[in-house]
Order: C-alpha cells, then sequence, then structure tokens
C-alpha cells in the first residue's frame, strides 16, 4: 500500500509541476506550450529524470477543454510548432492563397519560431497537408 501512495504522490507532484510551467497551454491551447525537460521538471519536483519518465509512461491526462492527451505531449516542444504550420495553411487557405514551404517558414520566423524548411515539409506531411503544387 505505501508503494502505491507514493507512485500516486509522485504522479501528483508531477503532474502540479507541469500544470504550473504549462498554464498557458492549458487555458490558450498548443500556442503556448512551452519547451519542457523531463529533467526540469524532476529537478523541481526533487527526483531522478528516470522517475518522471517513468511516472508518465503510458499515462494520459484531461485538459480542461476535455481532450485528452497522452503526459509525453507536454514534453514536445514541436506540437505547438505543427499546430501554428497547420494555421497558416488554413489562413492561407481561407484567404485562396498557397503558401510554399519557404513563405510558411519565413512566416513563422515572423513569429519567432526558427525553423528548417525541411522541417516544414515533414511537420506538413504529418499533418496529411499537401506541397503547393498540389493544393
Amino acid at each position: 500500500m505505501n508503494n502505491i501512495e507514493q507512485r500516486q504522490s509522485t504522479l501528483l507532484r508531477i503532474s502540479e509541476c507541469i500544470s504550473r510551467f504549462q498554464e498557458g497551454f492549458l487555458r490558450d491551447g498548443v500556442r503556448e506550450l512551452r519547451p519542457l525537460t523531463r529533467a526540469l521538471v524532476a529537478q523541481e519536483v526533487g527526483v531522478h529524470e528516470s522517475t518522471v519518465s517513468r511516472a508518465t509512461a503510458n499515462k494520459f491526462v484531461q485538459l480542461p477543454n476535455r481532450k485528452v492527451i497522452p503526459f509525453a505531449d507536454f514534453f514536445t516542444a514541436n506540437l505547438s510548432a505543427k499546430e501554428v504550420i497547420k494555421q497558416i495553411i488554413e489562413k492561407a487557405a481561407n484567404d485562396g492563397e498557397t503558401l510554399t514551404d519557404k513563405k510558411i517558414v519565413e512566416q513563422l520566423q515572423d513569429e519567432g519560431i526558427r525553423i528548417a524548411r525541411r522541417t516544414v515539409a515533414k511537420y506538413r506531411a504529418e499533418l496529411g497537408i499537401l506541397p503547393s503544387t498540389m493544393r
């Protein structure tokens, strides 16, 4: 019973730390996701990094908007870049524009996100969005 209580306590402390650090993400969505490492959470909570990794592995959390995501998403900085890319392409499509990956990179740089064109192409493909020549 003590081990179960300790595991529950550790997960609670980790969850509280993540929610403090990612408050903007929890309130305003993926564009506010800040880069976060398991090592930083471990340091804040006072446990080893591997403890944070094991405690959050294969576990999910329900967000205030009722969406359920894996804990690992809190440690993934590229989610926000993917979301911004998706929004840029959707906005351009609504305006009747077709943006190349290079133009997307330029818009991302204007928003303070430094990313390579190849990475934009990779994320666009992962999102299931066709290249500009095929849209």
